[in-house]
């Protein structure tokens, strides 16, 4: 039990720093956006590049990820029909709100456990669930909200747009090392690479306490109640149910990471959508913090079971 409570106490401890430096206003929301900014356009691409360059293909499997886009498939819809039919939200906040429950918070929380507490098999199968989100359900809702925004989308601008993405291009540029066999070696674009990679964890839960500061109040509602219901409890069980229906697969150990995204927070790259398609982040905010909570204790109820097994 004490392994487990150390190895998550980091992650709670990041999100607790930028909350307390906000609720005291060491820091605020401009700090928080350019620590955003930073994630997204430098930290994250250089950590994606550093996970895909060194993904193997004998850990792929694609039954698995085909299970997983069922999975996140049903959840993203039945969070989007919950929150436009039950809730009454604009179209487009109802589509943000189907990616933020569908795309857990894999790159900040999910892949930096399953690398530091699990072996290799468990981090390579969260790999490739990133890779898939990006490519996959990332290009998805982004169509949708520029279709229900714009009505007529330019297919060549479109592509062009989404291909400005600083997450989709370091995909393109991982694969491309990935498919020659390039890696990234020992040398200076190595350490380049991984140390900034290293600061998306402890800079990105930062700027999300940062921003959680200034939404304290009205955390629990009927809203973030239902949206940390579908990610926490439907996701799991779709995926649990799924795997023992449609894959002869006997251990644990071989779905372990698709488990762990499904038991992940909700995606924070909602917040960008929000920023972009003039929607209030209040909401998902809090249903991000909320989730967070209950993710890392179900990380921690998992990694005490697994221990005792």
């Amino acid at each position: 039990m004490l392994p487990a409570f150390l190895g998550l106490l980091p992650f709670f401890i990041f999100i607790s720093i930028g909350t307390i430096g906000g609720y005291f206003k060491l820091f605020d929301q401009k700090n928080a956006r350019a620590l955003n900014l930073f994630v997204f356009y430098v930290a994250i691409p250089a950590l994606i590049i550093e996970i895909v360059s060194g993904h193997k293909s004998d850990y792929l499997n694609l039954e698995l990820l085909g299970i997983y886009v069922l999975m996140q498939l049903i959840v993203g819809i039945t969070s989007f029909y919950v929150t436009k039919v039950y809730f009454l939200k604009s179209l487009p906040e109802s589509i943000i709100w189907a990616l933020t429950v569908s795309l857990s918070n894999h790159v900040l929380l999910v892949y930096p456990i399953s690398k530091t507490l699990f072996d290799q098999n468990v981090s390579m199968q969260v790999s490739s669930i990133i890779v898939m989100d990006i490519l996959l359900l990332i290009s998805i809702i982004t169509f949708c909200l520029e279709y229900v925004t714009k009505k007529k989308i330019t297919w060549w601008i479109f592509l062009k747009d989404l291909l400005k993405n600083p997450i989709i291009l370091s995909i393109i540029f991982s694969l491309i090392l990935n498919f020659q066999d390039i890696g990234i070696g020992s040398g200076t674009f190595y350490f380049t690479i991984s140390s900034l990679a290293n600061c998306t964890v402890p800079v990105g839960l930062f700027a999300l306490g940062i921003i959680l500061s200034q939404h304290l109040n009205n955390l629990i509602s009927r809203l973030t109640l239902s949206i940390a219901f579908l990610k926490m409890a439907l996701s799991p069980t779709l995926l649990i149910i799924f795997v023992f229906v449609f894959l002869d697969i006997t251990q644990p150990s071989e779905y372990l990471g698709g488990l762990l995204v499904s038991i992940g927070p909700c995606g924070a790259m909602s917040l960008a959508y929000c920023a972009a398609y003039n929607v209030s982040p209040v909401d998902f905010i809090k249903a991000i913090f909320v989730s967070t909570c209950l993710s890392l204790l179900c990380f921690f109820v998992l990694i005490h079971l697994l221990s005792v097994a």
